[in-house]
């Protein structure tokens, strides 16, 4: 009876006494631990891409934002605002989210970001500056890794910079760079 009941069910055992016993053998724990490992492991990647992918978006968001309080900028005074290239939030560019500051100073003679009227309700993760002006730009902000030589010469331009130390290691920064002669949106390090 009892090889009977061995064949009918493998996950029982039978003690010194001859009786029965209910359980899992250590194979079917240690696989039953290697799915539940596996899907831990599926499921961290997830939650990181995904959160990687709106702080992104965040920084996306912004420089449109940014954009079309530069064209409006343009519209009425004929020039694109040049903010200076403080980064606002002044204590941005780290993991943790910071308040938009509108009052955030460019520098010197340079106006503040009351000057293009950009609001955002919820906490930023990235720094911003934006330059201006109207010759070749060369490389503003320091942004060698950025081609702009479709910049066109004696023509109003203004570039756009994000930035922020998203694996807080104080050393590789994720930018995102927009630009007034190019309609994309340019990046660096984004996945870090």
């Amino acid at each position: 009876m009892a090889r009977r009941l061995l064949q009918l069910r493998p996950t029982m055992s039978v003690d010194s006494r001859g009786k029965a016993r209910a359980g899992f053998t250590l194979v079917e724990l240690a696989v039953v631990v290697t799915i539940v490992g596996v899907l831990a492991v599926i499921a961290v990647v997830g939650y990181r891409k995904l959160t990687l992918s709106s702080k992104i978006t965040e920084a996306e968001t912004m420089i449109s934002a940014i954009r079309i309080a530069q064209e409006d900028y343009k519209t009425e005074r004929g020039l694109y605002a040049n903010v200076g290239g403080t980064y606002c939030p002044s204590n941005g560019a780290t993991q943790h989210k910071w308040g938009w500051n509108p009052a955030c100073a460019g520098g010197g003679t340079v106006p503040d970001w009351r000057a293009l009227p950009v609001h955002t309700e919820s906490g930023l993760q990235f720094g911003y500056a934006t330059v201006a002006g109207t010759k070749n730009p060369g490389t503003p902000l320091g942004l060698s890794w950025v081609n702009f030589a479709s910049a066109p010469n004696d023509v109003p331009w203004y570039v756009i910079h994000a930035k922020a130390d998203l694996n807080n290691d104080g050393a590789v920064f994720s930018e995102l760079v927009g630009t007034s002669f190019q309609g994309t949106i340019f990046t660096n390090n984004v996945g870090e």
